[in-house]
This record gives structure tokens, sequence and C-alpha cells, in this order.
């Protein structure tokens, strides 16, 4: 059985469907807005890809082979299935879908964006199913290429000179905190004398919150003790709440400590510019209903959140 060449032209497929309607080359031409040489030579290319001579004369004009009548058929499918997708790109019923997303984002970004967010989802989706994984920063791009991740949320600056396509939500600043009866950190701000001679908690996931802060300190001569190094913000709270050790978190990190445990808020000894909190997709994605559904009610939750 000789195979159908794979450089077929599919707009051949309409030239089909109307010369197998019309049994004409001129009605074709006439319905196709096409010259009746250019239609003659399309079922010359027709005849020569199928290994089929389509049509044949008679008294009463061009009878179709059984072949070109199988053919003919499929194609006005393909066709018609084509334009019905074409005209009615799916939708995305949030009440009723049972999607399950897949969001890249580190710890920090969990506890900033998890909380409103399920509870969005609650109420929005309720059969749907969210994921938040940790993947490499090299990873992420292709991830969403490959449909393993619909979005990433956070602080990804490399990202921002990807492919990706990228919508900034907030600025968030860096803070310290304190258990509420520390006992040399007592006013609203710490000097940087007093920064230096405590000792530091620092945490170090995946982002660049705690390397901007790092280096600004570094470009001022400052150079801290820091006891623990860890990649999780979990423990940080009951650690802070318990020592008179301090941390340097984001802004709205440290209200979420805050509530859960006695401490205090302080402003740190420098001022370091807030960075930006985005939301970043595939440009493969860009109109996929359900992702484009999630991402702008992430935009709409948490656009212009924090200072």
């Amino acid at each position: 059985m000789k195979e159908l060449d794979l450089r077929f032209d599919l707009n051949l497929l309409r030239v089909l469907v109307a010369l197998h309607r019309w049994r004409s080359v001129s009605k074709a031409a006439e319905a196709l807005q096409l010259s009746q040489p250019a239609t003659s030579l399309a079922l010359g290319r027709l005849r020569k890809a199928v290994h089929d001579p389509l049509f044949v004369r008679s008294r009463s004009g061009m009878v179709p082979t059984s072949r070109c009548s199988e053919l003919a058929e499929a194609a006005a499918k393909a066709l018609s299935g084509f334009n019905e997708h074409l005209l009615n790109q799916p939708a995305f019923d949030p009440a009723t879908s049972r999607r399950d997303f897949v969001v890249a984002a580190v710890d920090v970004g969990e506890l900033h964006f998890l909380p409103r967010l399920m509870v969005y989802l609650h109420h929005m989706a309720p059969h749907c199913n969210l994921q938040c994984k940790t993947f490499a920063l090299n990873e992420i791009e292709t991830a969403m290429e490959e449909g393993r991740c619909d979005l990433a949320l956070g602080l990804f600056a490399e990202l921002a000179k990807s492919s990706l396509h990228v919508q900034h939500l907030s600025t968030q600043r860096m803070v310290c905190l304190v258990r509420q009866d520390h006992p040399t950190v007592r006013s609203s701000r710490v000097d940087m004398a007093g920064f230096l001679a405590l000792s530091h908690v620092v945490v170090r996931p995946t982002g660049l919150s705690q390397e901007l802060f790092e280096s600004r300190l570094k470009a001022q001569g400052g150079t801290r003790r820091v006891q623990l190094v860890t990649e999780h913000f979990m423990a940080v709270p009951s650690i802070i709440a318990a020592t008179d050790l301090i941390v340097t978190v984001p802004r709205p990190i440290a209200d979420y400590y805050a509530r859960i445990e006695k401490l205090r808020v302080v402003e740190p000894p420098i001022n370091i510019d807030a960075f930006p909190v985005s939301v970043f997709w595939h440009p493969c994605f860009h109109l996929d209903p359900a992702v484009r559904w999630l991402r702008e009610s992430i935009i709409h939750l948490f656009r212009s959140d924090g200072t």
C-alpha cells in the first residue's frame, strides 16, 4: 500500500470537497474563488498525492471514484471539526471543572499565596485541585512548556529574562522580627550596631530576597553573625519567639509570623528597594481557558497587595 506524502498540502482538502460536491472544475473554482487553471492544477496534485484518478468523465460529467467519495467525506468531516474548534473555543467552568493545577512556588510563596487562594478555590472552583511544587530555577520554563507546571508565583528574577509572560502583582519590603520582650531591641527600628551585634537566622530558599538584602548589607560594610541557616520558613517563628535571635523576612511573612507567635516587627537598619512579586506563565498556554482563569484569579486576589 502506498503511503500519503507527508508533505501533503492541506489546502487541497477544500478543493477535493468542492469538486466532489459540484462535479465540475468551473463550479468548484467559482465556489472556492479560484481560477479554473488553479483548480485544475490542484486536482492534478490531488491525483498524484493519493494515487487515484478521483474523477472519471462520463456523459453526465465528472463521476467520483469510490476512493474519491471516501476521501471527500473524511475531508469534509475534518474541515467541519476544525472550523467548530476554531469558532468555539472550549470554555472553562470553574464551578464544575475537576482540573488539577500545578503552581511553582517556594514555601515563602506558599505562606503568602495559598491561604487566600485556597479559600477562593473552595468557593469558586470546589472540585479543582492545586499542587504547589518546587522546581529548580533552570527547570521552570521547560516544565511550563511541557504542561507540567501552569504558573510560577513569587520573586523569580531570572524568569523575567525568559520568554515567559509575566504580570507584576506587588512589591514587598524586607523587615526584621524579634521576640516581643527582646532584651536589646526595644524600638520600632534596630540600628546598625545593634543589628550586627545580634545573632541571625537566615532562610535561603529558591529566590532572591535574602540575597538582595545580604548584598545591600555588605555594600554598607556590615557583616552579621549567622547562627542558623535553613531552607524552610516553617520553624522560624517558634525559634525567634524562644531566643534572642533576629530574622529578616518579607513583610507579609513577618505579619503572618506575628499572628501565630509573640513576635514584634521592627525596621532593619538599612533601606532596601522593595522587590517585585509576579506571576509567570508560558506563551504556549496563554490562551488556555483553565490557565487563563487561574492566573486572572490570582491577579484579582493579589495585584497591588503588599507595600
